[in-house]
């Protein structure tokens, strides 16, 4: 028995792979990840596929480059007779679809992330052809549910580490001191340069709040440069951050941004750094509209706000009636909902593997 975890990019950038990964240890499945190292950061795996420096901007040279990732992956699974799949993302398992459910009917998982080319009229047949012969659906976000073909189930794969999850709800969080100025954290793959200068034209410049922006991205840069422009001194960057300082990196903030675009991708997706405020007991500011802001309220989790316009007094009201014990009391009762979503994934998974 051997299974092959196949993503659609580095592993840095798909921390999910985890999830999977740790799962089929425990359960002592041998398994291989099948990559695309895009940036050169995998270049120690065993079975990668590279497009070198290529432009992956220019449309053209991109969609060869995914032909050319699946005819990879083809051959390297006939190659190494894997006896299950699991597949990342709908690009690749509309690519992959006739492998799929002709030589791996319900011996294939399919992980589903982001809002992408299914929804095209075209290929949305395909794709939920694809979904009918998986052993099973796994989705990162119930927000993805009204978007994916409504006869199947889908279970839930958060973006965490469950072990990291389990034990925060086993023990007290210390509050952090009170301070002026209030660290506001965004931290990991910094993107959406539209969103995220919302927020930094809304405080910069205002000495009751300090920005960090801690990790990289496609706009860290432009931030960066329109940050300069305007002369603001209260708003730090800083880039690349290893894995095991991200706790402290957290631990000095007093709430996470997680402001994305009002549009429907974004609106379905809970980001990584919502598992983190909820595991450190951070206060988050997301948009308003997504699903990330209905449990937030339903929960009393931070800021909802619809474009960050007066979202400096909402930061101060939601503080000055802020009970610590009572949030953090809130955190747990949000993650034990999902530390039991992701155990009934652990239980499929092991039904899987027993098959």
């Amino acid at each position: 028995m051997k299974a092959a975890i196949i993503i659609l990019g580095n592993q840095w950038v798909c921390p999910y792979v985890n999830t999977y990964k740790n799962i089929l240890d425990r359960l002592g499945c041998p398994y291989d990840v099948i990559l695309w190292d895009r940036d050169g950061s995998d270049a120690a795996a065993p079975i990668r596929y590279s497009s070198g420096k290529a432009n992956l901007d220019n449309v053209f040279l991109k969609a060869f480059h995914y032909l050319r990732y699946a005819d990879f992956i083809k051959k390297t699974i006939l190659e190494n007779g894997y006896d299950r799949l699991v597949v990342s993302g709908p690009h690749l398992a509309i690519l992959l679809s006739g492998l799929l459910c002709k030589k791996y009917k319900r011996r294939y998982i399919i992980d589903y992330r982001d809002i992408s080319v299914e929804q095209h009229l075209l290929l949305g047949g395909i794709y939920s052809k694809v979904l009918k012969y998986s052993y099973c659906r796994v989705i990162s976000s119930p927000g993805f549910k009204e978007h994916l073909p409504a006869e199947y189930e889908y279970l839930i794969s958060h973006n965490f580490s469950v072990d990291a999850a389990t034990e925060a709800l086993g023990e007290g969080s210390v509050q952090k001191p009170a301070a002026v100025p209030l660290d506001i954290l965004t931290i990991g793959y910094i993107r959406n340069f539209s969103s995220n200068v919302k927020l930094v034209e809304s405080l910069g410049g205002n000495v009751g709040y300090n920005l960090r922006f801690v990790g990289r991205g496609d706009a860290a840069v432009a931030l960066q440069d329109f940050t300069a422009s305007r002369n603001y001194t209260n708003i730090e960057f800083s880039g690349f951050y290893k894995k095991e300082d991200e706790a402290a990196i957290v631990a000095t903030c007093d709430l996470i941004n997680i402001f994305f675009p009002d549009d429907v991708e974004h609106s379905a997706i809970m980001s990584n750094r919502f598992y983190l405020a909820l595991i450190h007991k951070k206060p988050v500011i997301v948009t308003a509209g997504s699903v990330q802001a209905v449990l937030v309220k339903k929960y009393g989790l931070g800021i909802v706000t619809a474009d960050c316009k007066g979202v400096d007094v909402q930061i101060k009201d939601f503080f000055l009636t802020f009970d610590y014990a009572q949030f953090c009391k809130r955190c747990n009762e949000l993650l034990a909902v999902f530390v039991e979503e992701h155990r009934a994934l652990e239980r499929a998974m092991a039904a899987f593997v027993a098959l």
